[in-house]
This record gives C-alpha cells, structure tokens and sequence, in this order.
C-alpha cells in the first residue's frame, strides 16, 4: 500500500472476529461456507495475509491536445457560503492473485483517508472467483481462464466476459486488467458495450460478471471437462496463537549481586565433585587390572601338578606301543 499508518494491534470487536481470533476458524473458505458477513477488515489480513491492493484511476484532467489524462483520484468542488469545497474519490481492488478478489470506493478530504477508506471496503467485499478452462480451443481443464461466459451490467454499460485458450493473456482494457489479475485470471477475452467512458461503471460492471459466475448451477461433468476451482487452490490457514508465556519477574540489584557471587562457589562444588568421580572410575580399572594379573601369576597346586603329568604319560603310551610294533 502507498499510504501506510501506523499498524496497532488488532482486538475483535464482532463475534466472527473473535471466533478467528481463538482458532475456531482458521480459514477463510469457512466464513464463505458458513455465510458469515465480514464487518472487520482485520479479519482479511489475519486469514490472507498475501492478500495486494491496486488503486485504479478514476480521475481524469484535460491534455494539451485534447482527451483525458488518467489520474488515481477524481476530484469533484462544490459551492458553499464558506466557498469551495472539495472531494476525493478512490476507487480500490485488492485480492491475492489465486481466486480472491473485492472492490470499494471511498471519498474524503483528502487523499490518504480517501484511499484508506476505499480498501477497507474491498477487504469488507471480498468474493470468491471461480476459475478453469472453458475455451473449446484449450481443453486443458487448468485454472487460468474462466469455466464459461458470464455478463454483467452497471447503468448503461454491459460486459461480457468469454473464456480464453493458454497463452492468448487479458485482452482487457488496461485498468480491468488490475481487477482479474488480482483475481488470478491469466486469459480472458471481453466484450463491452455502452459508455465505457464513465470509469466506475464500467469497473463495476465487469466486478459483477466475476460475481454472476458464482450463480450459475454446475454438474459433475461441467466441473470436470471445465477444471473448475471456486476460491483458492491451497486453502490459506493461520496458525493457532500460541499460549502467553509468563514473563520473568525483574529483579532487584542487591539479588543480582547475591546471585553473581553464589555462581562460581557452586561451580567450584561441582567441578570437585566431578574430579573425585574421575579419580574413582580410575582406581576401580586399576584394581581389575591388578587382580586378573594376580590369577595368572598364582603357583600351581601339588594336585594340579599330579594331574598334569598323568596326562603326559597317557600321551606318552600310545607312541611306545607304536615303537613295539
């Protein structure tokens, strides 16, 4: 956004707003199924927060030769005893690129409250958009175009929106292609007819042929020839808001100091006690060592003397009786 202010922190002030708040919902898919109504733009940026704004120019001063030069804001005085007075108009789309899209249109004093206006009511009438392939020459059941031909209709002005094939990209004209690239669409042909010179009608106009999509009854087949998705192909969540943790208690210099000081006594304890650990494990290994040498070194008995040579001699006999033979 151009005109930012400062962001304070959000509190609910609506039953929806504090159900997103909790965790009870944790999309905006949600809220459409459920028909809630939005009456807290917060609730947009906290469900979608990707979510993008483009100011679309409404406004128009005279050229040099003749025509008009396109200006964000139209400009509009009025005759009062005080003398003149004047007002902005904004006219504002935001969306997320990948199935969302909202309009609103604001005035004021002046151009920051006009525009600050004018995108909290697109965030307040954000819709769904469904997008898929409807052109007989594509086929390819993606979600860059439009499932069929939609119209809609403001004043004097009719649009006409037509499924395109990939590759073909927005042949629109310049300000509506804000609106449907918002709205995630990448090809599209239209068809408009009236006095497309009255910029806000004509706007309007092609915002209620993306609405009207959402009214037309589908089958099962319709859904599958077309690759039709309504709303965004990977459903946004917000995170559960993690629990408050208590913070430390402060405490008071005296403590601090009493602390420092107590830190390398303990340290000190410790590092002993892990010294004299070490010295026993070592003393333990040597005593093994010490007593497995000792039952190596032990004398013989005189009873295991006599058996170690009766094995002899019968080791012996068999080699004197070979020599006999």
């Amino acid at each position: 956004m151009r005109y930012e202010k400062e962001t304070k922190p959000w509190t609910p002030k609506t039953s929806l707003g504090k159900k997103v708040m909790s965790g009870e919902i944790t999309s905006i898919e949600e809220i459409f199924k459920k028909n809630y109504v939005i009456k807290e733009s917060e609730i947009i940026d906290y469900l979608v927060p990707n979510i993008e704004d483009e100011i679309i120019f409404i406004g128009g001063m005279p050229g040099k030769g003749g025509g008009k030069k396109r200006t964000p804001l139209r400009i509009t005085t009025r005759m009062h005893q005080s003398g003149r007075k004047r007002t902005l108009h904004a006219l504002v789309a935001v969306g997320n690129k990948d199935g969302l899209v909202g309009i609103g249109y604001a005035t004021g004093k002046d151009a920051l409250s006009a525009i600050t206006k004018a995108t909290t009511q697109a965030k307040l009438k954000i819709i769904p958009i469904r997008r898929g392939c409807g052109s007989w020459e594509c086929e390819c059941r993606g979600a860059h175009s439009i499932p069929f031909k939609t119209q809609g209709k403001v004043g004097s002005v009719k649009v006409r929106l037509i499924p395109a094939p990939r590759g073909i990209e927005l042949c629109v004209a310049p300000e509506i292609k804000k609106i449907i690239r918002l709205a995630g669409i990448r090809d599209l042909w239209t068809k408009s007819m009236g006095q497309t010179d009255t910029r806000i009608n004509f706007v309007m106009a092609n915002f209620n042929a993306l609405k009207n999509l959402n009214k037309l009854k589908t089958t099962p087949e319709s859904i599958k020839t077309t690759g039709m998705t309504e709303g965004p192909n990977k459903a946004v969540t917000r995170p559960e808001p993690a629990k408050e943790e208590s913070e430390p208690k402060e405490t008071s210099e005296p403590e601090k100091q009493s602390k420092e000081k107590e830190t390398p006594k303990d340290t000190k304890k410790e590092e002993e006690e892990k010294t004299k650990k070490q010295d026993t494990k070592t003393d333990t290994k040597k005593e093994e060592k010490d007593t497995t040498k000792k039952e190596d070194t032990k004398p013989e008995t005189k009873k295991e003397q006599k058996e170690t040579a009766k094995t002899k001699k019968q080791e012996d006999k068999p080699t004197k009786e070979t020599k006999k033979e």
